[in-house]
């Protein structure tokens, strides 16, 4: 698990999170299988502000949990992505 601050809605939260990174696909392995591969993933375990939980707050939003999972892409990957 990786932890960050983030600035969000005016406010610094710590966020903890779990991240996944991208699998690639393989079409044919030497025995004829393959793996489809995966996309990257993040996964918000818990948010914080002050010492106060906010993470049940936050995922009443998907609007806000999907801002938030951008920062964390961004972060870990170090560039901005075009999202949707």
């Amino acid at each position: 698990m990786s932890s960050t601050r983030i600035e969000f809605r005016g406010k610094i939260f710590e966020v903890e999170f779990d991240y996944t990174p991208e699998e690639k696909q393989v079409t044919y392995y030497p025995d004829g299988s393959g793996y489809p591969g995966c996309a990257e993933q993040v996964y918000i375990c818990k948010v914080t502000h002050n010492g106060e939980d906010f993470t049940d707050f936050i995922f009443e939003s998907e609007a806000d949990c999907e801002a938030i999972e951008k920062m964390l892409y961004e972060e870990v990957s170090g560039y901005k992505k075009e999202w949707l």
